[in-house]
């Protein structure tokens, strides 16, 4: 199979690269594009390369046509299809880039031959979408849909995603080929809303023989208290206080009670961590752990259960970002080196070998890893993890569906518990 050359689109703090490379497809992330400076500097740190801040509404399909890419991955704001916004969809201005990018897209003469998008439930009933599967249609991609969250992966968080993968019906070898003869209906018949929108896991991958197998796996979520940091010494740095609860009456939260076996996290916005505590994400329980039922009328009791946010750290950990100190932690040097990396993995008990995968989400020792620039501040780690997306359900919809039929390497080591 042919090198995949990608260009990320809206890259952020890089978690379709994180996820590129987790998934363990042959090839590199060739240019990335965004204008968030504080997203920038991050992924500057992370990757040690800025990525261009240029508007992406200000590419040209030259522009775009001289990486020689094969491949698009793109997380377009997630705003103007958000049910906290106005929902202004295609007439919202951050939408705009997207938009941009589909025009350039048909102009182009040689398209990617893959397409992967990610954004934020609603978008599948929003005109942008339209606009994008009927554009993909007719110039002769065969897409996948899919509403998915990290706990279809074995990761206990309930962020329920919007993701497209498409590919060129021409790109598979000849005409015999499941994919390539696909029925579609003609373009004056495709009709977007009656696509298949898959809501489980596994799902149908693109391959060339159906008879092969795609490595898709099941996955059943862990202890989200293995997510959380080892080290508690900073936790009252994140706790509500009590002034916070009591000012509100009816405080309501969901909280993520840290002894269950297995608990889902909530979804964290780009707000979580601030004084807009209500819809922010979930709180974490500290105190009174035996109890599961409350009084949301009392504010005094609320009070008293020792309630924190998660920190930064557990954020990115759930969101299944590469972070040294897990890769320190279970993986000496000479493992890592070695061709069987993943059969020497040691099966004690610590954050990274509770899940269903091995830790494998870099390809050396050297990473990349998540790294945030020491100016930032705790809240606006929030707001960039906030806007970002899991890398863990990246990679295994890249490994498992847009790339199925590229051997990649090095692959997980699924674990079974």
């Amino acid at each position: 199979m042919a090198t995949i050359r990608a260009l990320e689109f809206f890259s952020g703090i890089g978690g379709l690269h994180f996820g590129f490379n987790a998934s363990g497809v042959r090839g590199e992330v060739l240019e990335s594009f965004d204008m968030n400076q504080q997203a920038n500097d991050t992924y500057k740190l992370s990757f040690g390369k800025s990525p261009v801040s240029r508007g992406i509404d200000r590419l040209t399909a030259k522009d775009i046509e001289k990486y020689n890419a094969n491949c698009w991955l793109m997380s377009p704001p997630c705003q103007p299809y958000t049910r906290g916004g106005k929902l202004l969809d295609d007439q919202d201005n951050r939408a705009k880039p997207l938009l941009h990018l589909l025009d350039q897209l048909e102009k182009m003469k040689t398209p990617p031959t893959y397409v992967f998008l990610e954004n934020v439930k609603n978008f599948e009933t929003s005109r942008s979408r339209t606009r994008m599967v009927t554009l993909l249609h007719k110039m002769g991609y065969v897409s996948r849909e899919c509403l998915l969250a990290p706990y279809h992966f074995g990761v206990p968080n309930d962020r329920l995603r919007y993701f497209l993968m498409a590919r060129l019906r021409s790109s598979f070898r000849g005409t015999t080929s499941a994919m390539a003869t696909e029925t579609t209906e003609t373009d004056q018949n495709f009709d977007s809303e009656k696509e298949i929108i898959y809501t489980s896991w596994p799902m149908p991958a693109f391959v060339e023989e159906p008879a092969k197998s795609t490595k898709q796996h099941s996955f059943q979520s862990h202890e989200l208290r293995h997510f959380l940091d080892i080290d508690q010494s900073q936790a009252k740095h994140y706790l509500l206080s009590r002034q916070l609860i009591l000012e509100r009456p009816n405080f309501r939260f969901g909280a993520s009670e840290r002894t269950k076996v297995v608990m889902i996290s909530s979804c964290f916005t780009k707000a979580y961590g601030s004084h807009h505590v209500a819809g922010g994400g979930g709180l974490l329980q500290t105190l009174k752990m035996e109890q599961e039922e409350y009084d949301f009328g009392d504010s005094e009791s609320i009070a008293e259960l020792g309630l924190r946010f998660f920190s930064p750290t557990e954020v990115a950990r759930i969101h299944v970002f590469p972070l040294k100190e897990e890769l320190e932690s279970e993986i000496d040097h000479e493992s890592l080196t070695s061709e069987s990396t993943t059969s020497k993995l040691p099966v004690e008990e610590t954050l990274t070998s509770v899940r269903p995968f091995s830790p494998r989400l870099v390809r050396n020792l050297k990473g990349p890893f998540l790294r945030f620039p020491d100016k930032l501040t705790a809240l606006q780690k929030y707001r960039l993890l906030g806007n970002s997306l899991n890398v863990w359900v990246v990679a295994e919809l890249l490994r498992g569906v847009l790339f199925a039929d590229h051997p990649g390497s090095p692959l997980p080591v699924y674990r079974q518990y």
